[in-house]
């Protein structure tokens, strides 16, 4: 539309401008109109009164009575109006543009002409066009109309072909007129290369970033879809040895010599341990690749918590380890995604239980307070070294005490449950010391009227075990 050129075409392409980012420039722009307007309505009648200059206040009046008109429909325009693409956009942002020149012009000429030292107002508008549009053309367009602009008026004031308006007492000489209108050219075509230099350099570095980002999802998204299908075709011949162990087991129990069955208890345990991170692979690359799909329901947090708690009894029976749930005696209703929430759950308290010598005890605390809910895991085993809290929801990391206490795992449970409350607008926090447990504090905000308080006990916990070791 205003005659961009190949390199604009191609810069287009690039989320340096998207719809939306132009429509927050094109509401700034009138932001910072209003402001000038405001300027303007308190500075004529101060110029008036205290300096008695004789520029033209009345018709200064007037060009913002029509600048507060334009700038209203600019607003609503770019706030409501549909675009459809950038272009659209950058050509309602031109007009805006070429209409505020034209209407400084007015302005300068009306209240001094060459000899206002703000008529360097002019390079606004140049400096935001060279910021704003892609290519050369329109930032050098824009400067071209500005010094123009200011050459015809300051002419036609020379050769009093229109009514001057002198903030001096006495007229400017033809010496400083060429002296200023130079140094207006010099400042406006010199700003107008460095700005466009710069932005160029600018976009041409977030083109290289971007196709760099756009690379680094794909190996991601490549890595996750290689990840799930690895996990998948590992689980059927995993569950299959496990299934063949159970029946040798069963089949030949009698027959078999103690050392024999002790190795077939061991290979069991490995099996089962590993269809637990394969399960655990599937379920990340699943989150991550966007398949698994959320399932909102109403529940009672305390009585779904605590059932979700209870399904990781049988772990803790075959290790020994109590588990305690401390009912909160404010039972409410919420919605919540329960399959998002079952995941962190069955992390934190299964990582509870392995990192937790037999003898030693799971507590898992609901709470409630004005704008949050959430719980606690707190356990008593082997804790976490200082200096690994801030990297254990890292992918793939496991400090090196859970390495030696446990040799398989995958080091993506922790990052698992970092993305999920993340993706809930939640967070995840975690205190630890080591030989003395860690406890784990996953909190979310409470978001309108989606929280039903049902009722309210004087007592807050009431503590219930779900195991204790005998």
């Amino acid at each position: 539309m205003f005659g961009l050129d190949l390199k604009t075409t191609e810069s287009l392409k690039l989320p340096f401008h998207t719809v939306a980012s132009l429509k927050e420039r094109l509401l700034w722009l009138a932001n910072l109109r209003w402001i000038a307007i405001i300027s303007l309505i308190f500075c004529v009648p101060v110029a008036d009164e205290m300096f008695n200059y004789k520029i033209g206040f009345l018709e200064i009046i007037n060009i913002t009575i029509i600048l507060i008109i334009f700038n209203l429909f600019f607003f609503f325009f770019a706030k409501y109006f549909p675009f459809k693409n950038e272009y659209q956009e950058l050509a309602f942002l031109e007009l805006q543009i070429l209409v505020d020149l034209l209407l400084i012009s007015f302005i300068i000429h009306y209240s001094g002409g060459i000899g206002n030292p703000f008529y360097f107002l002019y390079l606004v508008q140049v400096i935001l066009s060279g910021i704003i549009f892609p290519g050369k053309f329109l930032p050098y367009f824009n400067a071209v109309i500005a010094a123009l602009l200011l050459t015809i008026w300051t002419v036609l004031e020379h050769l009093f072909m229109v009514n001057r308006y002198l903030l001096r007492s006495e007229q400017a000489s033809s010496e400083l007129i060429i002296t200023s209108l130079l140094a207006f050219y010099i400042t406006n075509f010199a700003g107008v290369y460095i700005i466009n230099s710069f932005m160029n350099g600018y976009r041409t570095l977030k083109r290289i970033i971007d196709e760099k980002n756009a690379q680094l999802e794909k190996s991601i998204k490549d890595r996750n879809r290689a990840f799930r299908f690895a996990a998948h075709e590992l689980k059927s011949p995993m569950i299959a040895i496990q299934s063949t162990l159970e029946v040798v087991k069963s089949l030949f129990s009698d027959e078999l010599r103690p050392e024999v069955k002790k190795m077939i208890f061991k290979a069991e345990q490995r099996s089962s341990q590993m269809i637990d991170m394969i399960k655990e692979m599937i379920a990340v690359t699943q989150f991550n690749l966007g398949m698994e799909k959320a399932v909102y329901e109403n529940v009672d947090f305390n009585e779904w918590l605590y059932e979700v708690v209870n399904q990781q009894k049988p772990y803790a029976v075959n290790k020994n380890i109590s588990i305690e749930y401390c009912h909160l005696q404010i039972n409410f209703n919420i919605r919540i995604d329960v399959n998002g929430f079952e995941k962190i759950v069955i992390n934190l308290v299964n990582n509870a239980i392995r990192y937790t010598l037999p003898g030693g005890r799971v507590i898992v605390k609901p709470f409630l307070s004005d704008d949050t809910f959430g719980f606690t895991v707190k356990d008593t085993g082997i804790g976490i070294p200082e200096e690994d809290l801030d990297k254990i929801f890292e992918e793939f990391y496991r400090s090196k005490n859970a390495r030696e206490m446990e040799q398989l795992g995958t080091g993506l449970g922790l990052n698992l449950v970092k993305d999920i409350v993340k993706s809930y607008s939640g967070k995840i926090t975690v205190s630890s010391k080591i030989g003395k447990g860690s406890e784990f504090k996953v909190e979310f905000p409470i978001e309108g009227e989606e929280t039903l308080i049902m009722s309210l006990d004087k007592k807050e916990f009431q503590q219930q075990s779900l195991f204790s070791p005998e």
